[in-house]
């Protein structure tokens, strides 16, 4: 079924098929040779989520009246929809006009493309547009999340209370699934909820050559570069071995548990835990009400008849 995806990238190719002349025959054959198309990085393709067309991410409007994706999800879960947003259909760039028809998935077109091909710069959520990109920047169109510190001050605005105070016109603010690039670009992108007056870091860097999302994933399967991880990072084999990863000058236990030793990974998932516990804390003692967790059903936060 995977196979029938690559129409898109085919009917790309097909010019330079059609453009080829035969390779004739050595002297004494009759029956021309004809050249093979061959496309690049397939197999590498073929394996990636980017290629999964029975994943949710591309079915989910499957069952829908009318069966589209919807303009607000087009652009990272269709093909039509992201070329329509970067304009490489010919229309306006940075927005979608029309929804898009169910059934495609991230092709070879998706990402390569005469839009693409010059893009150097993406806008996130918060509206701020990061600049001086490259080839990173078809990636950081969808793994950028849907939510930012400008949206919540927009909402908290709206119902008209102050920051900590409890209304029934507020609610949770789903940032969507790997918002990567609004994490690696930290305060640059404001993708997480910042106060105002304090500081915040600011883009991830890391070191020549893995400072963007393809320098560290290959951009066809989407797989981590783990061999070139373990050049400076010891005991690194496989994608589990990146959370014991801890930089030598980061001596802060961040979440408390007194472990300055673990992986940066496990010391995010300590902070994960600490802060569920209060916000359930919080609910009790503040909202008079119990809140339960579920990263797997929408929209995440439920009340907790059983707390």
């Amino acid at each position: 079924m995977r196979r029938i995806v690559l129409l898109a990238c085919l009917f790309a190719a097909l010019a330079f098929v059609m453009a080829a002349q035969p390779v004739l025959a050595q002297e004494g054959e009759t029956e021309p040779v004809t050249a093979t198309l061959t496309i690049p990085f397939l197999d590498e393709w073929l394996l990636s989520g980017h290629a999964d067309n029975t994943a949710e991410a591309f079915n989910h409007w499957n069952e829908e009246d009318p069966a589209e994706v919807p303009v607000d999800c087009a652009k990272c879960h269709s093909e039509a929809g992201y070329l329509d947003y970067v304009g490489a259909d010919g229309s306006e760039a940075n927005v979608v006009d029309h929804a898009a028809p169910i059934g495609s998935v991230v092709t070879c077109v998706t990402c390569h493309n005469d839009a693409t091909v010059v893009k150097q710069s993406v806008i996130m959520p918060s509206g701020i547009e990061l600049t001086g990109l490259g080839d990173e920047s078809r990636c950081m169109e969808c793994h950028q999340g849907r939510e930012s510190k400008v949206s919540v001050d927009a909402a908290i605005a709206e119902a008209g209370v102050d920051e900590d105070a409890v209304s029934a016109d507020l609610g949770f603010r789903n940032i969507h699934y790997y918002a990567a690039a609004a994490t690696k670009y930290g305060t640059l992108a404001k993708g997480g909820y910042e106060y105002d007056g304090m500081m915040y870091d600011g883009n991830f860097a890391h070191v020549e050559g893995f400072e963007t999302c393809i320098g560290c994933h290959n951009p066809h399967s989407l797989e981590v570069k783990v061999e070139d991880c373990a050049g400076c990072h010891e005991g690194v084999a496989g994608v589990d071995d990146l959370k014991n990863v801890r930089m030598e000058g980061s001596v802060k236990d961040y979440d408390g548990d007194g472990d300055v030793e673990e992986g940066i990974a496990f010391e995010l998932q300590g902070l994960q835990e600490t802060l569920l516990t209060t916000i359930q804390a919080y609910a009790g003692e503040v909202a008079g009400a119990a809140i339960g967790y579920s990263p797997a059903a929408y929209p995440y936060f439920f009340a907790d008849p059983n707390a």
